[in-house]
């Protein structure tokens, strides 16, 4: 190894990496020359990586992977015959030879490579490690990017997996050791951000990322870890296999780091059951479509839940699957389904789940939230959500819904500390940080509140919720104007969003134009005959206007729907008017909530 911590490039090639750098190197592995590999790039998409750099004048570097120039050889072929003299045939050990030709085109959902992921996970762990002392400041930690792996298929409808891969080897590695490594999944803007701005922005000392493809019942998968500083390769490989194995792989993987990397956890495992691997696939894309949270993702994931669980009815994680979707949609914003509806099915596919396996940690939070907001049980709900943190300390969730307890208790100074400790988890996620904006909202730091979420839109400019919550903050602060104006956004592509219809209804009511709140009453009534609108949202426009007589009556309705936000109402913002009123306490008095000692409002005061 060299004293910049990479291997030499005949040391990759050793273990089998596949690793050319350079034209040279790739136009001699095509048979061709430097000129006609460069066209191929520009005019047929020969897969060709580069050190991305910001220096206009640094050219960057170029490097290729066997594996990869052998699929694109393939596809190529198939789709405009052999415009050019052919590449040799996939090479040994690659994993493909005889089997690339299998199964064309590539059927949707069917490249899993889940079990070689393990294998990457150990041999990138002891890499990683290896190098460890030569990148790590006293005191601090080490940061890890993950980059989306690049989907080989041909096949655009297949782009989730990738995702999902990185989704995989983040929560692998982030496991390693979390007083010591940050594992950073690139999402959004930051897919293709250069090496420079990894280490300046997010501070990243190393990059993962690589690319899948599948032929016939074999998978393969290459992958590389880069060294920042020097955009050196530290490690890089190329895998094949079956993948039948699946959870007993993973197991046996997470064996190997706790005794030959970490060597303080015990040295047996318990054995993992084998699960059908269409089961497994089937899940993973469940929970892909789980994480656009829209209604529309959360229905897709629901049919592969179900059909994960009907090929193998005694696997736990899809259950969890199942509790996570109904509890989202049962609750605002989404509210797609009443909460009499939703909970029920949440909570039972949650029992289902941890019958089967009482550590995941998942099934923990969801049960522990639906025992918050649809049960009431705040001490059920703090067990279940303390013993999922137990489990993965790690798991960037089960911050957040904890955060959501401790808001419904009044404890707002914690519920700030533990969605910043989601963030820190996941730096990069738009859902994450608006769930910290929207607790410094809770807290009546409107200024903090508005930065936060303005940041959760530069992660993902299409983010809804960020606006929901910057249109309540600047409302609070007088600025009714810019309250509008973000809640007219999210209507001019969802015109009819109840929950944002309502918090303009509020807007209207508050700063003085009562036709217009009215108006928006009878357009949610209008709604209501269609689909499910739950009744707070009507009394939260009533409380705009002050007519606390309706805004009660609403909240009995409420109240009867076990609307899930009502247990946050000790600390909404927007119930504040309500408070003075007898029938308020009351109210808390029957949802098991006590009264809390409201802040005062803290404008720019980040804690």
């Amino acid at each position: 190894m060299s004293a910049g911590g990479a291997q030499p490039r005949e040391e990759l090639e050793q273990r089998g990496g596949g690793l050319l750098e350079g034209w040279k190197a790739i136009a001699d592995y095509l048979g061709k020359t430097e000129r006609t590999v460069q066209r191929w790039e520009k005019t047929k998409g020969l897969p060709v990586r580069r050190f991305r750099s910001d220096s206009e004048e640094e050219l960057p570097r170029v490097y290729a992977y066997r594996l990869e120039l052998d699929a694109w050889w393939v596809q190529l072929t198939e789709r405009d015959g052999k415009p050019e003299p052919a590449l040799p045939a996939p090479q040994p050990g690659s994993g493909l030879e005889g089997e690339i030709n299998k199964d064309r085109p590539l059927a949707r959902r069917q490249i899993l490579f889940w079990a070689i992921a393990g294998i990457v996970c150990v041999s990138l762990g002891l890499a990683f490690w290896r190098n460890y002392q030569l990148r790590h400041a006293p005191g601090g930690k080490v940061v890890l990017a993950v980059r989306p792996f690049q989907n080989l298929s041909g096949d655009p409808g297949q782009d989730y997996i990738g995702a999902a891969l990185s989704e995989e080897l983040v929560s692998r590695l982030g496991r390693l050791h979390p007083q010591r490594l940050v594992v950073i999944r690139l999402t959004g803007a930051y897919a293709n951000e250069s090496l420079e701005r990894l280490s300046k922005g997010l501070h990243a000392a190393y990059l993962l990322e690589g690319s899948a493809l599948r032929a016939g019942d074999q998978v393969a998968i290459t992958a590389q870890l880069i060294q920042i500083d020097n955009q050196s390769i530290t490690w890089g490989q190329s895998y094949s296999g079956d993948v039948k194995d699946l959870l007993r792989i993973q197991n046996d993987v997470a064996a190997t780091i706790a005794s030959e990397v970490l060597d303080k956890l015990p040295h047996d495992s318990p054995p993992a059951r084998e699960v059908n691997r269409e089961a497994y696939l089937d899940y993973l894309e469940g929970r892909y479509f789980w994480n656009k949270r829209t209604p529309e993702g959360f229905t897709k994931a629901i049919t592969l839940f179900h059909k994960s669980i009907q090929i193998d009815p005694n696997y736990a994680p899809p259950y969890a699957g199942l509790a996570d979707c109904y509890q989202l949609l049962g609750s605002a914003p989404y509210t797609a389904l009443p909460p009499q509806e939703a909970f029920p099915k949440a909570e039972e596919a949650a029992k289902n789940a941890l019958e089967l396996d009482e550590t995941l940690a998942e099934a923990h939070v969801s049960l522990g939230t639906s025992q918050l907001v649809y049960e009431r049980n705040l001490p059920a709900a703090k067990r279940e959500l303390l013993r999922a943190l137990e489990l993965r300390p790690d798991y960037a969730t089960g911050h957040q819904f904890y955060a959501y307890y401790l808001t419904s208790v009044g404890s707002l100074d914690e519920a700030i500390a533990e969605r910043q400790k989601a963030v820190e988890l996941d730096p990069l996620s738009p859902l994450l940080a608006s769930a910290l904006g929207e607790a410094y909202y809770q807290a009546r730091q409107f200024d903090g509140s508005i930065a936060q979420n303005e940041r959760a839109l530069e992660l993902d400019p299409s983010f809804a919720i960020a606006l929901v919550n910057i249109g309540r903050a600047y409302q609070l602060k007088g600025m009714h104007q810019q309250a509008r104006a973000a809640f007219h956004k999210i209507l001019a592509l969802s015109p009819d969003e109840p929950a944002v219809l309502a918090l303009l209804g509020h807007e209207y009511a508050s700063s003085g134009d009562e036709p217009q709140a009215n108006k928006i009453i009878v357009k949610l009534e209008e709604i209501s005959q269609q689909r499910y609108v739950p009744s707070l949202y009507i009394a939260l426009v009533y409380t705009g206007m002050g007519d606390k007589e309706h805004a009660f009556q609403w909240l009995d309705k409420a109240y009867a729907e076990r609307s899930e936000y009502l247990v946050y109402l000790p600390t909404e913002p927007l119930a504040d008017p309500l408070r003075s009123d007898p029938r308020f306490d009351q109210l808390l008095k029957r949802l098991g909530l006590a009264p809390v000692k409201i802040p005062s409002t803290r404008n720019g005061n980040l804690r």
